[in-house]
């Protein structure tokens, strides 16, 4: 996730997620400005590029779009702790507006979404520290489908999915 962290709301709604032609679903356990963690069986690879669709009480559809950071699994299914956290690249006014009602500081639901190369003051001695990169390349698995985000200075014998893992085509790169 990145470097600030958003307060995090523990809400239980109905989660569809989807990267490239597979649709999964599940439940969303805590939501914030910066992203959100979804409970599921089908935890997809860190780095995946992921459409998530939160279904609200009151029939209204959020829709968001993100990259997985990380992908739990405890082996116990029976917990259902299974699942994975997604930092929000992309998110709609249907979801800022629910964060809103549910109590998320406002300061954070107009300041979320991907950073760009920017620097922020930590809370260690005042130090600067770079943000992360938002530059990167989509490029899509001939495999499966799904489009993944790469480094543009990755090398392209190292390009492979993050859900299959098959080699990715770089296209000359």
């Amino acid at each position: 996730m990145s470097d600030t962290v958003s307060p995090r709301i523990i809400k239980r709604l109905e989660t569809t997620f989807s990267s490239g032609n597979l649709k999964y679903r599940g439940i969303s356990s805590n939501l914030s400005a910066s992203g959100l963690f979804v409970r599921t069986q089908h935890g997809l690879v860190p780095g995946s590029i992921v459409d998530v669709e939160i279904y609200l009480p009151d029939g209204r559809i959020c829709r968001l779009r993100g990259t997985v950071r990380r992908t739990v699994k405890t082996g116990m299914s029976s917990l259902f702790k299974d699942g994975m956290g997604i930092e929000l690249i992309e998110m709609d006014s249907t979801y800022k507006e629910f964060l809103k009602s549910i109590g998320s500081p406002d300061e954070e639901i107009q300041g979320a979404g991907p950073k760009s190369q920017q620097t922020e003051k930590s809370d260690d001695a005042g130090k600067e520290r770079p943000q992360k990169r938002s530059d990167f390349m989509l490029l899509p698995c001939l495999s499966c489908g799904v489009h993944n985000r790469v480094p543009p200075d990755k090398p392209a014998r190292a390009l492979r999915c993050g859900k299959c893992g098959s080699l990715l085509d770089a296209g000359g790169k």
